[in-house]
């Protein structure tokens, strides 16, 4: 029993490690293997902390239908920065894990009412309400922005048979252009065709006006 316990406090000992600001975003997560390890727990004492002696460039931010996820690309752990959050906490996680957000501010004229926001220099942009963590939208025109995806794989540059395969998803004609959803996900194409690519990515509370 004590060998047992042991194993198990070892166990647990190394799935935490501070993000420090030395750690970067590394490119892509499609070819994460990620098994039956995702911690799927929003604990924000737990959130900014994730693998023992992590390799600089292997801590990965996954875009997620519920939020956010800090990734460990080389063991596929994961902890979620889930919807709800404080803003603080996530904003804080965000820049120790990719540095300050180029902007900040308040957007007051949301269809949600006014939401707080903090944007990236990739294109990504968090959105806050009434001080939680609401909802993140990804501007493909952004240098960088493609390398910012889900755990499957998809993100801005990802075409339209790559998005069917990763999930199932239902497209139509909005006034924002051709608009899709994937579950909890949605965003836009450029057209209608197979190869035509995902330009835009959301989930949660945007600010888009149709």
């Amino acid at each position: 029993m004590k060998l047992i316990n042991a194993l198990l406090i070892s166990l647990c000992v190394s799935e935490v490690v501070l993000l420090s600001p030395s750690i970067v975003s590394a490119k892509g997560t499609q070819s994460l293997a990620l098994g039956n390890s995702v911690a799927t727990t929003p604990d924000p004492a737990i959130a900014p902390l994730l693998i023992a002696q992590a390799k600089p460039g292997s801590i990965v931010l996954a875009l997620d239908s519920e939020g956010l996820r800090v990734v460990n690309a080389s063991t596929g752990s994961t902890r979620s920065l889930a919807f709800g959050m404080k803003e603080a906490e996530v904003v804080s996680i965000l820049t120790n894990l990719r540095g300050k957000p180029r902007s900040r501010g308040e957007n007051k004229e949301c269809g949600a009412g006014p939401l707080r926001f903090a944007s990236w220099a990739d294109g990504l942009t968090l959105q806050f309400d009434k001080g939680r963590f609401a909802g993140w939208n990804v501007d493909g025109r952004r240098s960088g922005a493609n390398k910012l995806t889900t755990i499957a794989g998809i993100g801005t540059g990802s075409t339209r048979t790559q998005l069917n395969k990763a999930y199932t998803v239902n497209v139509s004609q909005t006034t924002l252009g051709t608009e899709f959803s994937a579950g909890k996900l949605g965003g836009l194409l450029s057209g209608t065709k197979p190869t035509d690519r995902v330009t835009s990515l959301w989930s949660g509370t945007t600010c888009f006006f149709r």
